[in-house]
């Protein structure tokens, strides 16, 4: 009886796994927390760390919120936008026409901000080529197979197990 209990003692531990996973097409699948996963990619443009990313998460496991991770310029003149603020920018997807859109500032840091396209913008689902042009500069990111980043990011969403442990609350019990 003891080893049975001794046994599942141990078990959460090796049921979690904490993901970072790159793809053979270069997107990269990591989690954020035990129940959501981002996927992300990053700009064609050599000198930039900018990234493309949206969200998968559990109970749906679809993916969503599409964003962008840009970094700030090294201009002096450069402001960084505030929190909740929304930005002009241009998107052209699969080399088409240039469209307006919004990008709100879902997360301002100091040398960073998260964008979240808002409002209407073209699919993303048969991407192949995304430019956007925006305060932050111009970026390119080629999304061949965004579908196949897709499915293997819903797929490791539908497994059972936590991407990481949760925090585990202790009651005492009395025998």
């Amino acid at each position: 009886m003891k080893f049975f209990f001794s046994f599942f003692a141990f078990l959460p531990f090796s049921i979690f796994s904490e993901i970072d996973i790159t793809t053979i097409d270069s997107f990269r699948i990591i989690n954020a927390g035990p129940h959501m996963l981002l996927v992300k990619k990053y700009s064609e443009n050599p000198q930039s760390d900018n990234g493309f990313i949206f969200h998968v998460k559990r109970p749906h496991c679809f993916a969503d919120q599409p964003s962008f991770v840009m970094y700030s310029p090294d201009s002096e003149d450069f402001n960084d936008p505030e929190e909740d603020s929304v930005l002009k920018a241009s998107i052209r997807v699969n080399l088409k026409k240039k469209k307006e859109i919004d990008l709100k500032v879902y997360l301002a840091l100091e040398e960073r901000s998260v964008l979240e396209l808002k409002g209407n913008f073209p699919s993303l689902r048969g991407a192949r080529v995304m430019e956007l042009d925006s305060i932050y500069g111009k970026d390119k990111w080629v999304l061949d197979h965004l579908d196949k980043a897709i499915e293997e990011a819903t797929k490791i969403c539908e497994s059972f197990a936590p991407y990481e442990e949760e925090e585990e609350t202790v009651k005492e019990t009395k025998v």
